[in-house]
């Protein structure tokens, strides 16, 4: 937005935040909150953007910044402007204090070294003008080979990086760490005016992007102050005080056509230090006709709808969602939930005025829990005896009986073959490993083996055992690239393909993160002739050349643009080696299925599996960008399945009892249009072997 752009939207939204001040709806203020609620301002330029929400008789929350009257324990410590940013005066403590229609929320602010002014540091002041003005936005020059060659680091992620394409120039190679072409820097030192880096967001010469900041505005000032004091990099970052998260408060909004919100972003770093970000990031939406939010973070809802907005900062991003709600219905009735999932479900519907359909009558119950289950429809003797049955709790056990059933191992047999990936093949040995891997997939059914343990063991998978068939789909071993992208997937739900060759556009995966994952597998070693004989297990002499089934092949794995070998590393930085007793795989596989993404990525593959989608969707493409439906409810189901020994029959049974699963397919007047909540059921393909 430029600068015109930006005080046409505030004028605007000024106005419908004093409207929306009095809900039409009669509602009352009930209480206040002040946030956020304690917080460490450090440094001579420290700020902190306060809001003011207000809790409401009618359930909704709103943002009463605007109406609140304010007052400062200590004056001499802390100030407070008319856009309702604090700053620092002297060292000290203070409170600050929000009263709205008699309402009242204090918090508690510090302020330290006031007098000391922050180390300049290019990644954090240069790398924060390019990212809050979207300058290196996988659609710009943060993409994979950039713009007009030039390249950035996607989001700043690789500050000294963009420090030298800026100050020296060059063109990037996506498989080498060498320039590619000519060497043109983006600044001039003698002419700091005359830099590209000031003259093309500016529109002073022809710029694709457009005009990202005007001339004379603070981020032209603070570039043009960095060249002229000679362009240096200033203050490295720690791993300490490197960027490790964003929060975003309110963390689900929920507004009305015409209705704001101010946004508060606030970055922690990975020692704890917080700092407001709210004006210091990049917002981008989906979806503008929903909404909309202003370079400062003022959200203005549109039309009724969700959509996702991504805030991205300096080496981090994130994200969240903003509902628009249509109009209240007279009368919403009380449901009773059934487990938690209705109580998530039921809540959110009751947030966005979606009246949940009725029940399901028995006859469509069965014929859907005994496709669902079984993937077989009832025989006549099942219906009729269902039907006339007058027992409160028949539905429940009719779960218990399809779930003890040899039709349920038959297509849970089936179901996990799928996603797991097991090869057939009419011809030739490979048939015997697809065997040998299918009936330890039917095994583990039938047993009702741990959901972790099955990862566990087939991630780990060694010797001649059922599982460790799974890594011959051919005549020889997979690429160890292709064989970690799929554990991922399946286990974790991500998906890493993107930064195979480069750190990933739009999520904080980097290229070594890709290959020390793809490490852990390049000592999968095939040994044997044909058939059943044929042994998987690690070689252990990683350095060199292992003779495989059809010829020599490399057994490190090497970094594409480094040349350097990649040992096995975690995402979390750890490295592991193959010297260890235990199996590298075996290490990862533990603290694969220990790790909070897989749990989460399990129950959301079975819960698509009785409903049209996932809560998140695809179910193994997990990202800021495309967040769950049902948050909240996915951390729930995830932590209930880990707590309960990873019992498939036990979530199974947990959803399938549900009143959300249970509902009508038909519709209402408020729900018609519902197609993510769970409203109401959703018309099925059926698969091609039911």
């Amino acid at each position: 937005m430029n600068d015109m752009r930006i005080r046409q939207f505030l004028a605007t939204s000024a106005v419908c935040t004093l409207v929306g001040l009095v809900p039409a709806s009669g509602a009352e203020l009930v209480s206040i909150e002040l946030l956020p609620s304690s917080r460490t301002l450090s440094g001579a330029d420290a700020t902190q953007r306060l809001l003011v929400v207000g809790r409401y008789t009618d359930g909704r929350k709103r943002d009463v910044t605007s109406s609140a009257h304010w007052s400062v324990s200590d004056p001499k410590i802390l100030e407070l402007d008319a856009d309702a940013i604090l700053s620092g005066r002297s060292d000290g403590e203070a409170e600050v204090k929000a009263t709205v229609e008699g309402r009242q929320s204090t918090a508690r602010f510090r302020v330290s070294d006031s007098a000391k002014k922050r180390p300049f540091s290019f990644a954090r002041e240069i790398g924060g003008v390019l990212t809050r003005r979207g300058c290196n936005g996988a659609s710009c020059h943060g993409g994979v080979k950039g713009k007009n060659g030039f390249k950035l680091s996607d989001n700043a992620e690789h500050p000294h990086e963009d420090y030298e394409w800026i100050v020296k120039g060059g063109v990037y190679q996506v498989l080498s760490a060498e320039s590619g072409g000519p060497r043109t820097p983006r600044i001039d030192k003698d002419n700091p005016e005359n830099s590209l880096l000031l003259l093309k967001p500016t529109m002073q010469v022809v710029h694709g992007g457009g005009v990202r900041f005007e001339k004379g505005s603070n981020d032209y000032k603070k570039i043009l102050e960095w060249v002229r004091a000679g362009a240096t990099y200033g203050e490295e970052q720690t791993a300490d005080s490197r960027l490790a998260g964003l929060s975003i408060e309110p963390k689900l909004l929920l507004l009305k056509p015409g209705e704001t919100h101010r946004l508060l972003v606030t970055g922690r770093q990975a020692n704890g230090v917080e700092e407001d970000l709210s004006a210091d990031v990049f917002y981008e939406l989906e979806d503008t006709d929903i909404a909309e939010v202003s370079d400062s973070g003022l959200v203005r809802a549109k039309h009724p709808g969700e959509v996702t907005v991504l805030v991205r900062a300096a080496g981090r991003m994130s994200g969240f969602q903003i509902g628009v709600i249509g109009p209240k219905p007279d009368k919403y009735p009380e449901v009773a939930p059934t487990n938690f999932i209705d109580d998530h479900v039921f809540s959110k519907l009751r947030k966005f005025n979606f009246i949940p359909s009725e029940p399901s009558s028995d006859a469509e119950f069965l014929r859907r829990v005994c496709l669902d289950v079984t993937g077989t429809l009832p025989p006549p003797a099942r219906v009729r005896e269902f039907l006339s049955d007058n027992d409160p709790r028949k539905r429940d056990k009719l779960i218990d009986i399809f779930l003890d059933s040899p039709e349920y191992v038959d297509y849970w047999t089936y179901r996990f073959s799928d996603f797991l990936r097991v090869a057939i093949f009419a011809l030739g040995n490979n048939s015997k490993w697809s065997q040998d891997y299918w009936e330890w997939i039917r095994a583990s059914i039938a047993e009702n083996k741990p959901y972790d343990q099955i990862a566990r063991e087939r991630i780990a998978a060694q010797g001649y055992s059922g599982p460790s068939r799974h890594f011959l789909p051919i005549a020889v071993i997979g690429p160890p690239p292709d064989t970690m992208m799929e554990e991922t997937r399946v286990f974790m739900g991500r998906r890493f393909d993107c930064a195979r060759c480069h750190d990933h556009p739009y999520e904080n995966w980097t290229q070594d993160q890709f290959w020390g994952l793809t490490a852990f597998f390049g000592h999968v070693f095939r040994t044997g002739t044909s058939g059943r004989d044929s042994v998987i297990f690690d070689y252990p002499m990683g350095k060199e050349i292992a003779p495989d089934v059809v010829g020599p092949r490399e057994m490190r794995i090497l970094h594409p643009r480094t040349g350097e070998e990649m040992p096995p590393t975690l995402l979390d930085g750890t490295v592991l080696t193959h010297e260890n007793q235990k199996s590298v795989r075996q290490e990862l596989a533990e603290w694969m299925t220990a790790h909070p993404y897989f749990a989460e990525a399990a129950v959301n593959r079975i819960w698509s599996l009785f409903f049209p989608r996932g809560i998140v969707d695809p179910v193994d493409d997990f990202r800021s960008t495309n967040p769950a439906t049902h948050p909240e409810l996915l951390l729930a189901l995830a932590e209930d399945f880990a707590a309960n020994g990873y019992d498939l029959k036990r979530l199974i049974r947990l959803i399938v009892s549900s009143k959300t699963y249970q509902l009508s397919s038909m519709t209402n007047e408020t729900n018609r249009a519902d197609r993510t909540n769970y409203s109401h059921a959703l018309p099925r393909t059926l698969d091609a072997e039911v």
